[in-house]
């Protein structure tokens, strides 16, 4: 049997327009239109069609195209590198040294006023928003700034990472860019290459074999950082989304700090630019940098996004990874239990609850919560669970997010220490009779048997009845009633706030320091709750 001929190249089935489109597929609700002899530029609402690819490249009408496509993807991408304004253009030459000397997967064409069109071409279609990462890194590789080498302004195309389409009710088009090539060979919107303008056919050939895919742009990434941890390369090659933004700069920060030790903030910079779809304002990201600067913060690999791209037998192997130190530190942390859900209760004291591995753990105090070790003791008391030893800091860095999100609760006033000591002290205040008058030395003996009593004592110029007793005896008083929830300077700011003085007075022949407050408090006349300060 005579066997078939093989089958027709890509090349030779299609002409310079057809090869040309194929590079160039762009949206198909809008295009640009240039005419060579007006100069006049307009958009029509209509797809490419080859004849007007054909009469581009005859150099009867210019043609621009919107790179990014109605399902929010690309095919191609470009740096817009213009230089308006200037009279000479912009230098081709050491754009395409750098090009070819970190061998990226670009082509540089002159634009139509003498500014550089840096083209990428993709095999598959890819996301915009990732397109515009990647040229981004390129820029920052290329190290084109406005302001030099008569540049006066770098855009990149396509603009938008999303574009809503008249199908989905939308009717955004996006920004078009002019193609190269008008003309065909007698253009001045060439492609260079090694000291070399080329022909349409040259360009056609080399763009062709520059497309790259994906897997493409993480080869180079891993090719550039080799000693990374493969998580960073991830990062570093397809982004991450927007609320994993500052995690994920942190960790590239401890990277570039080990990598590049005297440049590491500037690269990590470049990173915020280049990595996110939205990079993190200015001094958000300085503040993130600064603090994943310190010589003793290690990678946070417990942590989103890292945790999900984790590939810790290999991140070992790398020069920039983890040390067996460090993966022996996080097999401990590994060993915390997770926490979430975390609720404030607004009282006084103020108390908190949360979720540790699932399970509700409740009335938690503040000074237990900030401390690890008592943390550990809670842990084992209500979990029966033993957990490892860890540093405050390792604690206060998990702890940190639980409290910015926690859930703020108010309680009843007289559900609090506050309301609780209120109630004791009017108990407390009617042991004596309330209804004396107040004018008998003689009642102030109770004072040494453990009691209160009723006695006029002046008060900012005013002579008023009041309950004296001693602190002391008022504290053995909670004691005796399971009551005792604040102490020392803590109770005294409590009871202050209910009108309680201190003073001295004489009782016999000895001179006794007392607390007083006044009658009517304790009738419950005046009796207001508690206001602190963070409730003004």
């Amino acid at each position: 049997m005579a066997r078939k001929p093989p089958a027709p190249t890509f090349r030779s089935e299609m002409g310079a327009a057809e090869r040309f489109a194929a590079l160039y597929r762009s949206n198909q609700r809008s295009m640009g239109m240039f005419d060579p002899v007006t100069t006049k530029v307009r958009v029509e609402r209509r797809a490419h069609t080859i004849t007007d690819f054909e009469l581009h490249l005859a150099g009867e009408i210019g043609t621009g195209a919107v790179p990014i496509m109605d399902d929010d993807c690309c095919f191609w991408g470009a740096i817009d590198v213009d230089n308006h304004g200037e009279s000479e253009d912009v230098p081709l030459a050491p754009i395409d040294e750098i090009i070819r000397a970190q061998n990226l997967p670009l082509l540089p064409c002159r634009s139509k006023r003498g500014g550089v069109h840096i083209y990428a071409f993709f095999v598959k279609a890819v996301p915009a928003s990732r397109v515009q990462r990647m040229l981004g890194a390129w820029i920052a590789r290329l190290g084109i700034r406005a302001g030099t080498n008569h540049v006066t302004k770098i855009e990149l195309f396509p603009k938008q990472t999303v574009i809503r389409s008249q199908a989905s009710g939308g009717k955004q088009l996006g920004n078009w860019i002019n193609l190269p090539y008008i003309g065909g060979d007698d253009t001045q919107r060439y492609a260079f290459r090694n000291g070399n303008r080329l022909s349409l056919a040259e360009f056609l050939d080399l763009a062709e074999k520059l497309r790259i895919t994906t897997e493409d742009v993480a080869t180079a990434v891993a090719n550039e950082h080799p000693g990374a941890p493969p998580c960073i390369q991830r990062l570093m090659a397809d982004g991450t989304t927007i609320g994993n933004r500052n995690e994920a700069l942190f960790n590239i920060t401890i990277y570039m700090r080990r990598a590049f030790p005297t440049e590491f903030v500037d690269k990590a910079r470049e990173a915020n630019a280049s990595v996110f779809d939205k990079s993190l304002p200015r001094s958000e990201a300085l503040r993130t940098i600064a603090s994943a600067g310190r010589p003793d913060y290690m990678y946070r690999c417990n942590e989103d996004p890292m945790r999900s791209l984790c590939d810790r037998p290999t991140c070992l192997t790398r020069k920039f990874g983890i040390s067996s130190e460090d993966a022996d530190r996080l097999a401990t942390t590994e060993a915390i239990p997770p926490f979430s859900d975390m609720v404030m209760y607004v009282s006084e004291p103020v108390r908190w609850e949360m979720a540790i591995d699932g399970v509700r753990v409740t009335n938690i105090a503040t000074r237990d919560l900030l401390e690890w070790r008592r943390m550990r003791e809670i842990i084992a008391e209500r979990l029966v669970r033993l957990v490892p030893t860890i540093k405050d800091q390792e604690w206060s860095r998990i702890l940190g997010p639980l409290m910015q999100g926690a859930r703020k609760i108010d309680t009843p006033d007289d559900a609090g220490v506050s309301g609780l000591i209120r109630d004791r002290l009017r108990e407390f205040a009617a042991k004596t009779n309330l209804m004396s008058h107040g004018k008998n030395p003689d009642d102030r003996l109770a004072l040494l048997r453990g009691l209160p009593c009723v006695q006029i004592v002046n008060a900012n110029g005013l002579d008023e009845r009041c309950v004296i007793f001693r602190g002391q005896d008022f504290i053995n008083y909670l004691k005796r009633t399971r009551s005792e929830e604040l102490k020392g300077a803590n109770l005294w700011m409590a009871v202050k706030d209910l009108g309680v003085q201190h003073t001295k007075m004489r009782v016999g022949d000895q001179t006794v320091n007392v607390w007083t407050i006044p009658v009517k408090m304790v009738l419950g006349q005046n009796m207001v709750p508690i206001k602190f300060k963070s409730e003004l």
